[in-house]
């Protein structure tokens, strides 16, 4: 009989460090500033969180990855700018000779990650959009679309830049 019971135990003891260590019990990335700046330099990545100048509480972090700066913002967010529902990803290129309009629809239409557009001062801008809400998303998933962001946003300064 006290064979059986520290079989138990031992089993018990497994299935409790085998839980823990699960990616169901690790904590989900959501849009929180202080969060994901966490994992972010947590990675690797520069994570400076600033404050917006014209609303004060509203904060977003500034990055950079690839020799390219880029601005994390939060979205959706209630009025003490807690609880947001997403993020968006954003870097706007400031070229000698701007793609036109027509080039960048071209590249619109051949690239299926990210928004483009010429932002108010005719720049070419990109964001990616991640819906966190309802629970976030796993840190590694989280990461892998920090990956793809900057894939498509190297992509998008080659484009930007005439290196393609």
């Amino acid at each position: 009989m006290n064979k059986l019971v520290q079989f138990a135990f031992s089993a018990m003891m497994a299935l409790v460090v085998m839980g823990s260590s699960s990616p169901a019990n690790a904590k989900n990335v959501v849009a929180d500033v202080d969060q994901i700046a966490s994992v972010l330099q947590s990675a690797g990545y520069k994570a400076e969180i600033k404050e917006s100048a014209e609303e004060k509480g509203n904060r977003y972090i500034r990055s950079s990855a690839s020799g390219y700066n880029f601005t994390i913002l939060m979205y959706g967010c209630d009025e003490t700018y807690k609880n947001c529902k997403s993020v968006q990803f954003y870097t706007a290129f400031t070229s000698k000779r701007p793609p036109t309009l027509d080039q960048m629809n071209t590249y619109a239409r051949q690239n299926r990650w990210g928004r483009v557009y010429l932002d108010k001062d005719g720049d070419p801008a990109i964001e990616f959009d991640l819906d966190l809400e309802v629970g976030g998303m796993s840190e590694a998933l989280f990461l892998d679309n920090i990956a793809y962001w900057e894939s498509i946003m190297v992509g998008f300064a080659k484009f930007v830049f005439g290196k393609e």
